[in-house]
């Protein structure tokens, strides 16, 4: 059987409520959301309202901000320039034209810099800097190009372990920590070593994204300081670049994978929770905004301006709520698939 949703067929769709796992017809994993509607009839849609009400709040915290920041200058205290860092995964050719125009908007009265970038920031205009994680084919064919008409620099961090070849990992939703899959099978592949070496040093900066891309706290610490310390030599090796800057494999980490990478030589280590951060600082650990070519105008302009900060303060939350319904998900997966199969057995012309 195949279900149409949003006209793509489906040959296999399992859960119920909430995020589901439906197949393609190419065998990938996408994650949905399901509504039951009265006689049965079931409406499926992408999780638009988490988006919405992301968009809604962060737009509240924007202008409660400025209000604060607005008064502490009266007051005499002007605020820190802050700078939030950015991360893509791959740019297919059908987002190039989604990139293309994020970046035209970033050309007007932002500030690029460099993800590494220490010290005091440029006045006169918010700052951002760009990064990717994976290090995938389809960022040097679709995003360089229109990095270098606007000579943006950016930072592609690297799974060395994986130069060359189609990655077997599980890609993530925006709240990535959580491990909530939407796609289980990636067909973008990772840049090889030429490709690498290819990269303009002068525009792109490389750091490592491990060996292996598995989660550093979920391996014992001596594989977790294989994975930190012997990526940064590898890539150092290949590229024969100066490695400082490492991404945790799905945004994961804990103190003592911090002091690792420290310990490893690096001067920055990336996580997923967006931050604005004082590039003032010593500090190791910077936080970074999951930015997709899809969205649109008022949540990039929301995401560059560092809006999405406060979702870095609920993550904690969300994760232990995640954790605490997802005990019952394969027992709600059972009872939803046996209703389904009796629904089809009671209704056989609907199959």
């Amino acid at each position: 059987m195949l279900f149409v949703v949003q006209g793509k067929q489906y040959s296999r769709i399992s859960g119920v409520g909430g995020a589901l796992s439906a197949s393609g017809p190419h065998g990938g994993l996408e994650t949905m959301r399901v509504t039951v509607e009265r006689g049965g009839c079931c409406t499926m849609r992408r999780p638009q309202f988490r988006r919405d009400v992301k968009i809604a709040v962060s737009s509240i915290y924007y202008i409660l901000r400025g209000a604060f920041r607005c008064f502490r200058g009266l007051a005499g205290r002007p605020p820190t320039e802050r700078l939030t860092v950015l991360y893509y995964h791959g740019i297919s050719p059908q987002e190039r034209s989604g990139f293309a125009r994020q970046m035209n908007r970033l050309s007007r009265g932002v500030h690029v810099v460099p993800a590494s970038y220490r010290g005091k920031l440029p006045q006169g205009g918010k700052c951002v800097a760009i990064t990717f994680d994976d290090a995938f084919i389809s960022v040097a064919a679709n995003a360089l190009p229109e990095l270098t008409r606007h000579s943006f620099h950016s930072t592609i961090f690297v799974p060395v372990g994986w130069i060359g070849q189609t990655p077997a990992w599980a890609m993530t939703g925006d709240d990535a920590a959580h491990g909530e899959v939407v796609n289980s099978k990636l067909t973008d592949r990772v840049m090889s070593f030429e490709q690498l070496k290819a990269l303009p040093a002068s525009l792109v900066s490389l750091g490592s994204h491990s060996l292996s891309h598995s989660s550093i706290i979920e391996l014992d610490t001596e594989q977790a300081r294989a994975e930190i310390e012997d990526s940064r030599q590898q890539l150092a090796q290949l590229s024969g670049r100066e490695i400082v800057e490492f991404s945790f494999p799905y945004g994961e980490h804990d103190q003592s994978a911090v002091a690792m990478c420290g310990a490893a030589g690096y001067n920055f280590a990336y996580s997923i929770a967006p931050q604005e951060i004082d590039t003032t600082t010593s500090d190791l650990l910077r936080g970074r905004t999951k930015v997709d070519p899809s969205d649109g105008p008022l949540e990039f302009f929301l995401k560059f301006s560092g809006a999405y900060q406060w979702t870095s303060y609920t993550a904690p939350w969300t994760k232990a709520l995640r954790s605490l319904f997802g005990k019952q998900a394969p027992r709600i997966r059972h009872l939803a698939e046996a209703a389904f199969q009796g629904r089809r057995s009671a209704h056989p012309d609907h199959g």
